[in-house]
């Protein structure tokens, strides 16, 4: 053979020898992990998914390693986790240490490394705390603060919070945000608005994309400022009227902050509106909120004042003067003309009623008019168990031209009551009106109880049943009704004649009925106003229907199941058939 064969064959073979290697054994990643971004302490996972084809045998050698910034991963730590055969890495708890480059490598054990694939982690976290918080300048009503980033946890600063704290209590730290004159992000300076009197200490927290970072220090120094007299007085001045014959001012005291010295307290003031003439009380204690004094009249109107003071002097701003009212008393009016609103006619569960409007700005109501006390009971058991429904209305919108109009519901039907009306002020009720009888009409009955089959055969059932809790009327009787049940199938109610006609007879033979058969029965309560809600019992009847089916049903399975037998016993009918035809017709 020619040199030339020889190099044709060897050629040959060798290209054969690739195509065989090259797909009897390939390893190839499907799906690449992907870089990742996790905030630090959280959980991460890098998925890596293989694709093999080759022998069988070699398939049990594949495996997958992981490997971070080049070096192979110990796994005896339990912050790793592999899982689905290595191609997923778990990471918990993930810290700085963590950020860098994971790549996945798959290969035949004790042959190179075939495929690769990388991803990058990324680990961010929270601020750390700024560092050197410092007071720069301290002066009467303000104070400079500057202070140094510390990490920003990966992300960039977006804003500061600055807090401070008082000698008073040290514990408790104050957020500046009203305070904050002026903030420089990127020279880390902020002017801060002071109070008088007060010995301050600051600190500063960063806050990035993932939260707040942890307080700094606080500074070293403390800002120290001037007593003054006060700037401000109490808000919410106001008067109560819960008690007759005093006059109780009220404010809301006023912070530590707010005090700019010692000795704070408070000045109140007060006079009968229209006097010249002003009394004063000062009520010493910071934490006090109110001031009474006796007074001889009820519900009068009042001038008050509350002035803040300190040891410098009265406060800056000057005091304003609010209105207000001693305490109320019983008023001496009652509504006249109670009666039933004719117009709305007479109803099962419902009453309604009519009145005069009285004038809000009487002074028989001796306080603010607040509207109407309805009052109620059934005849039956007295005023210890009445009902009482207040009727609020706006005296700065009620119409005093009209009738006041009420109504009640939910009243129990075919039932007796009394009822009256008084006028209310701010705390107490007045006197009543006349008193009033009424009597709700009849309604339909509620459903009868206890409903139940006593008695049930193959053609008949016998149900009983209780009467109605509520009767709302005078029963005449009760209505009966029937459907055909059919697994989930259920018929038309039909009625059932004839109809009871006597409300003590509870009870109702039913007959004609299919045996093996389900049946669901209706009762109703009858009233003249009507039947009330029907009340429902199923009822399946007795009989020999169901052992039929069932002997049936395996006769059934017999017969499929002996094919010959059917075929011979039809052959021996077919035969005496033919014998019978040939004896009648010959």
């Amino acid at each position: 053979m020619r040199r030339a064969d020889f190099l044709f064959w060897d050629v040959t073979l060798l290209w054969f020898w690739l195509c065989y290697s090259a797909q009897g054994d390939q390893i190839k990643i499907l799906d690449s992990p992907v870089d990742q971004t996790v905030g630090k302490g959280h959980t991460v996972s890098f998925t890596c998914a293989v694709g093999f084809t080759g022998d069988e045998a070699e398939e049990q050698d594949l495996r997958v390693r992981w490997k971070h910034e080049g070096e192979a991963l110990d796994q005896r730590t339990d912050r790793y986790t592999l899982a689905d055969n290595g191609q997923k890495l778990i990471l918990r708890d993930v810290d700085y240490r963590d950020e860098g480059q994971y790549t996945c490598v798959a290969s035949i054990r004790g042959q190179a490394e075939r495929e690769k694939s990388s991803a990058r982690l990324r680990v961010r976290d929270r601020p750390e705390p700024p560092q050197e918080v410092e007071i720069s300048s301290c002066g009467p009503k303000r104070v400079e603060l500057i202070w140094r980033d510390g990490w920003d946890g990966g992300e960039p600063i977006k804003e500061y919070l600055i807090q401070y704290n008082t000698s008073d209590n040290a514990f408790y730290w104050n957020s500046a945000d009203e305070e904050v004159e002026y903030l420089d992000m990127s020279s880390k300076t902020a002017f801060i608005s002071l109070s008088p009197w007060g010995w301050y200490s600051f600190r500063v927290l960063a806050k990035n994309s993932l939260g707040y970072s942890d307080p700094s220090k606080p500074t070293k120094k403390e800002c120290n400022t001037p007593p003054e007299r006060p700037t401000s007085n109490p808000v919410n001045v106001r008067t109560k009227t819960d008690k007759e014959g005093k006059l109780i001012i009220t404010w809301d005291p006023m912070p530590r902050m707010q005090h700019n010295a010692p000795s704070f307290e408070y000045v109140v003031r007060w006079r009968k509106h229209g006097s010249t003439f002003w009394s004063e009380k000062i009520i010493r204690g910071p934490n006090a909120n109110q001031y009474e004094v006796d007074v001889d009249d009820v519900y009068g109107l009042y001038d008050v004042q509350v002035m803040a003071k300190n040891s410098l002097g009265n406060s800056f701003q000057p005091v304003f003067t609010f209105r207000g009212h001693s305490g109320e008393g019983d008023p001496l009016i009652k509504p006249r003309d109670f009666r039933v609103d004719p117009t709305r006619g007479n109803r099962p569960h419902e009453a309604h009623f009519i009145w005069e409007s009285i004038d809000p700005l009487d002074e028989m109501i001796r306080g603010k008019f607040r509207g109407y006390k309805l009052q109620y009971w059934k005849s039956s058991e007295g005023r210890r168990n009445k009902i009482e429904v207040p009727i609020v209305i706006d005296s700065d919108t009620a119409n005093l031209r009209h009738d006041i109009r009420a109504s009640i519901f939910d009243l129990p039907a075919n039932t007796a009551f009394r009822a009256q009306v008084s006028v209310m002020n701010g705390h107490r009720a007045g006197p009543p009106s006349d008193t009033i009888d009424f009597k709700t009409s009849e309604g339909v009955p509620g459903p009868v109880r206890n409903l139940q089959s006593d008695e049930v055969d193959s053609h008949h059932a016998v149900l009983k049943w209780d009467p109605p809790d509520e009767p709302n009327g005078l029963l005449q009787g009760y209505d009966l009704g029937y459907q055909k049940v059919n697994g989930e199938t259920q018929g038309e109610i039909r009625a059932l004649e004839p109809k009871i006609n006597n409300p003590s007879h509870t009870s109702a033979r039913i007959t004609d009925l299919q045996p093996n058969h389900e049946y669901r029965f209706f009762v109703w309560a009858r009233t003249s106003s009507g039947l009330g809600k029907k009340q429902s019992v199923k009822v399946l009847t007795k009989g020999y229907a169901n052992s039929q089916m069932a002997s049936i049903h395996q006769l059934g399975i017999n017969l499929a199941s002996h094919d010959i037998g059917i075929k011979f016993r039809v052959l021996v009918i077919l035969g005496m058939v033919w014998t019978l035809m040939n004896l009648v017709f010959h």
